[in-house]
């Protein structure tokens, strides 16, 4: 058993950078138990309300998004799947942020904090030597099989099996260091899905 608790899996693809400004065009969620069997998954298009950028990353024209929903329709929906788990996403602050002013916008008072989330680019600090700690660095690493570019679903799945390799790397006593930094200069420790609490919205 890994925890009291289950996870949401997330992956989002965006407009550009800016949680201010960028926007969501697609989201994937997959759901595991407290043993990181997985339960479902979902995943949607979404159409940003404005011109689609970053197309050379994700490949998501305007035209592929013009039929999606907005996200205010899939808002409680997103809520659904979020609420009672814990956040695993790579890069945690990043999905939780445009998550958070998506749901804000859609008039949703959340408290989505980093209380309640497991960063698998953070984790592959400890459990990892030094290399690259993006998504496809670190699944190169570990030799899952590579994507053509970003899609929501697909980057859902590779940090799905980045949890599971670290669970058991921690079950065999496996690490690279006990403590480290995050990029933005915070700590990081161990387990971290054993500290993180299950997220409920604020109602």
């Amino acid at each position: 058993m890994v925890a009291m608790t289950s996870f949401a899996v997330v992956d989002v693809e965006t407009t550009g950078l800016d949680r201010r400004a960028d926007r969501i065009v697609e989201i994937a969620v997959i759901l595991l138990d407290r043993n990181l069997v997985e339960e479902g998954r979902w995943q949607s298009l979404v159409n940003p309300g404005r011109a689609t950028s970053a197309v050379e990353i994700h490949g998501l024209t305007d035209a592929a998004l013009a039929g999606a929903p907005r996200f205010a329709e899939i808002s409680g929906r997103v809520l659904e799947l979020l609420a009672g788990r814990v956040l695993v996403a790579h890069h945690a602050a990043f999905e939780r942020a445009f998550l958070s002013r998506e749901l804000a916008r859609a008039g949703y008072d959340l408290g989505l904090d980093e209380g309640a989330c497991v960063c698998t680019m953070d984790q592959s600090r400890i459990y990892l030597p030094p290399g690259s700690h993006s998504l496809r660095g670190v699944a190169k690493r570990l030799g899952l099989p590579p994507a053509p570019r970003h899609r929501a679903m697909h980057d859902a799945e590779t940090c799905a099996s980045l949890l599971r390799y670290y669970v058991e790397f921690e079950q065999r006593g496996q690490r690279y260091t006990d403590t480290a930094t995050n990029r933005d200069g915070a700590p990081v420790y161990p387990a971290q899905w054993e500290r993180a609490r299950c997220w409920a919205p604020i109602s």
